[in-house]
Parts: structure tokens; sequence; C-alpha cells
């Protein structure tokens, strides 16, 4: 009931149903008043006829024959009545007394151009039906009178309804021809919008890429172009949303920092990878919920650091705005921990330097002095001070080395040259440099495992299975000392392995980090200078390998050291050191 096409319908038919309505009535109406006026006149005339003929009879007694022949034929009631009030009619005498009497309370009106009078009305005489009554004077020799002539309408009511019947037949064709000729029209007009509402429909479902075909030039046609237009700018705008929310996007995933939306109420909105990765499916902390509240509330933004689980944040939280309305607000969440622990990592770098350097510069300084004043008391003192400043300037010249060479390491510009290496050999040759340190310490060497064929730099990886043996002899005393090998698939293994004091477990994550000493007094003798590991570790993953250490207090020490083997200059392109590969 609600479709265009019945209400559409429904209007044209109730327009033409009204206008049909009141043409029959006024049909009608017209054909009732034409044929009394018809019947009028002809009643009119025959009462002149009938008057001629009493008067031509010379009166109404004579004359009421004829003059009864002449109405019978035309289907009237004659009724003649005399000054002495007697009566001719062609009906009995008791009727025609009724009929008079009914005649005498009628309505008589003039009959334009025509002498006498007529009048309409139901007559109980006549059972009660419609009539039309004439009515004038009679002057003839014998007397006067007045003539009455009666006519009922059954003919004209006949004739009405048969005008009626055509009518009413009209009228139904008129309304089925309505009928089909609006139902015609409105499906041309709703075809169209049907396609247009489903076009709309479609749209309102995300699909904007559609045409409509203009098939008319009229307001239909117009409303499909608008649409073919709107579709067009629509498509367009959210191509362009979806080019920005996925450029939003993809930097939201690429930054660094956390992002956290919230809404007005404080519902967390959206989030980036970082920022879930520090909620963790926890609650938003309760410092950054305060934050949030005290942003809103003075609509300025706002920073605060604080410490959770052990790493430091700072979030920086701001107001959104939409029109100059609050809508939310935008917290930035940074992880400080790194920037904190490369600053503590300065700080210790500046502070261990210097005290490492502080010490030979210091006896360099003393025993230098001490020479240049004469202090010495014989060439023996004299040797023996410069044999001290002596060992003192190679021990800074070895700190000043090792510093340089683990900077190059780690702004890559390190060099290997990459040959083959025979690991039972070469761990033989590296132990020799402390077979005299050893025994000074009781201490035994041992190589174990299969003499396995590996490619790497042989100075560097020296330079690796030294400082590891010299930082396993400065911690063993009579003990043992083992090199063993092993090998998978892929990789081998050298593990060097000591039975000397250990290293506390809580020391473990931090013992190659550069000046790191797991003997926090920092005192000379056993203790390096905390430089050796950082560049073991440097050196084994600019080889692409990896090395750990397991230990405990009291019961030695082992570092693995697990590197790629025969794998050439092509396992280290993507490295960014140098390389230079000398196969023999």
């Amino acid at each position: 009931m609600q479709s265009v096409v019945i209400k559409l319908w429904g209007t044209i038919l109730l327009l033409v149903s009204v206008v049909l309505i009141a043409l029959t009535i006024l049909l009608l109406e017209f054909f009732n008043s034409f044929h009394i006026e018809q019947e009028r006149g002809h009643l009119a005339k025959l009462g002149q006829q009938v008057e001629t003929v009493f008067q031509a009879h010379s009166g109404i007694e004579e004359g009421s024959s004829t003059a009864v022949e002449i109405t019978d034929i035309y289907g009237a009631t004659l009724i003649a009545k005399t000054q002495d009030d007697s009566v001719e009619a062609n009906i009995s005498q008791a009727k025609a007394n009724r009929i008079i009497k009914e005649l005498e309370r009628q309505n008589w009106k003039a009959i334009d151009g025509e002498e006498g009078e007529t009048a309409i009305g139901n007559y109980e005489t006549f059972d009660g039906k419609a009539a039309l009554a004439y009515r004038a004077p009679l002057i003839t020799d014998s007397g006067n009178g007045t003539i009455y002539l009666i006519e009922q309408l059954t003919n004209i009511e006949q004739a009405n309804e048969g005008a009626r019947q055509i009518i009413q037949l009209c009228v139904l064709l008129a309304i089925i021809g309505t009928t089909v000729f609006a139902f015609f029209l409105s499906t041309r007009i709703t075809a169209p919008l049907r396609t247009i509402r489903q076009a709309v429909v479609e749209a309102g479902e995300g699909k904007f890429d559609q045409s409509l075909t203009q098939r008319s030039r009229d307001e239909i046609g117009d409303l499909a172009l608008a649409f073919n237009e709107m579709s067009s700018q629509l498509n367009q705008y959210v191509t362009d949303l979806d080019k920005e929310r996925h450029l939003l996007s993809s930097i939201l995933r690429c930054m660094a920092d956390g992002v956290l939306t919230f809404s007005k109420s404080g519902e967390l909105l959206a989030t980036n990878p970082p920022a879930e990765a520090f909620l963790a499916g926890s609650p938003v902390p309760d410092e950054l919920i305060e934050l949030f509240q005290t942003v809103m509330k003075e609509e300025t933004e706002m920073t605060v650091s604080f410490e959770r689980e052990g790493r430091f944040y700072i979030i920086i939280v701001s107001p959104l705005l939409e029109q100059e309305e609050q809508i939310g607000a935008v917290a930035v969440l940074r992880d400080m921990t790194e920037a904190q622990q490369l600053e503590k990592m300065r700080a210790d770098f500046v502070a261990n330097v210097s005290h490492e350097l502080r010490t030979p510069l210091v006896m360099l300084q003393g025993y230098s002095e001490a020479i240049v004043d004469g202090m010495t008391e014989s060439d023996e003192a004299t040797k023996e001070f410069a044999s001290i400043i002596y060992d003192e300037s190679q021990r800074l010249s070895r700190l000043v080395n090792d510093l340089l060479d683990l900077a190059r390491m780690e702004a890559g510009y390190q060099e290997l040259r990459i040959e083959a290496i025979e690991t039972v050999s070469f761990a033989q040759r590296v132990i020799k440099k402390f077979k005299q340190m050893g025994r000074d310490k009781q201490v035994t060497f041992s190589v174990s495992g299969p003499n396995i064929t590996f490619d790497a730099d042989p100075d560097q990886m020296e330079q690796v299975l030294t400082n590891l043996l010299g930082n396993a002899l400065r911690y063993t005393e009579n003990g043992e000392i083992k090199i063993k090998i092993d090998e998978d698939r892929e990789n081998i293994t050298l593990s060097v392995i000591d039975s000397g004091d250990g290293i506390p477990e809580e020391d473990l994550p931090f013992v190659f980090d550069r000046f790191y000493k797991a003997d926090k007094a920092r005192t000379r003798g056993k203790t390096g200078t905390g430089i050796g590991l950082a560049i073991v570790a440097n050196v084994v993953r600019a080889h692409g390998g990896e090395v750990e250490v397991d230990s405990r207090l009291g019961e030695g020490a082992t570092f693995r050291i697990r590197l790629p083997k025969n794998k050439g200059s092509e396992h280290y392109e993507s490295l960014p050191f140098a390389i230079g590969v000398n196969k023999t």
C-alpha cells in the first residue's frame, strides 16, 4: 500500500471518479429537466387541443367524448370541471374528485410562451408515483370551467434509467481505462525509480562503482545522471579515504612509538602494534588513565614518565579536537629504556675508560718523574723503573688498540679475510701462547673433537680464542682449560671450558658489554679491561655466528661459539664488513 504505483493509481482513480460522479449527476439532472420540459410542452399542446375540442362543441358535456378519445391516445388523464362543479373525465368520478383535491395542493408554474400552468408531484391516487399535471381555464359558449391533464412520469423515469445505465457503463469503462493507463504510467515512472532505489541501496552497502542508463530526458533521467555523478564522486572520495586510511594505518604500524586513541568517555578506540605489545592484553595503566582525565579536564597536552616491569616510558597525551570540540585524546607511548641504557653505557664507558687509562698514566707519570728527578739510586733501579714504564705503556697501547678495534667493529669497518681453517691445528696454535702462563698457574690445556674445516678470518678468530683463553686463564688456578669441537649439518661449535671461579648468575646477561666486569671493585690483578668479551661478540656476529655463556659461581664457565662452516664469502655478503676471500 506504500508503493508509489498504488498511490499514483489511487490518486488518478479518485480524481477521475470524482469528475465522473459529478458529470453523471449533472447529466442525469439535465436529462430529467430536459424530458420534463419536453413533457410540459407536449402536455400544454394537448391541453390546447382539448380546449379547442370543447370550444368547437360549445360545451364540456358536448365535447367530452371527443376530448377523452384524444387524451387516451396520448395516455393522459383528462378532468374537465365546470363552474357548477360538474366533472367530465376519462376516469371514475370518485377518482377524479380525489385527484382534483390533490391538484389543489400543488405548486403550479406557468409555462413560458404557452397558456396554462403545470405542476409536478406525487399523487396518492397513482399509488404515490410522480406525475406531471396541467391546468388551464376553459371558456365555451355554454359556460366556463377548468380542464386538468395528468400524465405519469413513467416514461421519463424509464428514459432516465436508461441514460443512467449508459452513463454508469461509461463510468465503469472510464475507470477501467484509467486504471490501465494509471498502472502503465506508474510503471513507466516507477521502473526507473526502482532501479535508482536499488542502486542507492547498493551504494549504501559500499558499491559506489555503479552507472545508471539515462532512459529519458525528463526529471527521472536527470535524477539518473545526478546519481551517476554522485556515485562517481563518492567512489573517488571513498578511494581517497581508503588510501589515506591505509597510509595512516601503515604509518601507525611502522611507528616505533605506541599510539593509543581514546574516546571522550575514556574508551580505548585504536592502537598500533607497539601499543598492543605494551598493553599485552592488560588494562590501561592507572598512570595513563589519570593523565587522560587531566588532559580532558584541562584541554592541554601533557607528558609523564613512569617505569613498568623494569622498562622506562614517556607518554605524551594530546586532546583530539573536531570543530573546536574535544572528542577524545591520543596518547603517544615512547619506550625510553634503550635510550636510558645507552646513556648509562655512555656514562659507564667514560668512567671505565677514564679508570682504565688513569692507572697506567699515573704509573707512567710517577716513574718517569722519579727517573727525571734522579730518585733512582742505581742503574738497576733505573732499569726497573723503565721496565715498569714500558709494561704500563704496553698495557696502555693494548687498551687503546682494543678500543680502536672494538670501535671499528661496531662501526662496520672491520675487514674479514676469509680462509679455510682446520679447527684442531688452529686451536693448538693458539694454546701455545698460554703454555708458559699455564705452567705457572698449574693449568693444563686440551683440545677434543673432530678436525673440522670451516671458513673464517684466521686473525680475527685467533683474537677470539686468545681473548677467551686469556679470560679463562685469568680466573683459573690448579685446573684445566679445554677447547671442545662439535659440529652439526651446517655449523661448528667451539667451546672454551674452564674450571675456574665462574661467573655469578646475575652477571651473565652483561658479560659481553663493553667494560663490564663481574668484579665490581675493579681491582687490578685478576680483572682485565672488560673489552675482550665485547670484541669476541662482535667478531662472532661479523662471521654470522652466535656466542653464549653458561656458568655458575665456583664451578667454572663455558663459552660456546657457533659458526657456519663451508659457506665461503657468499654467507657474508649481507654483513656490513669488508670481506676478502683467500681459500687455501
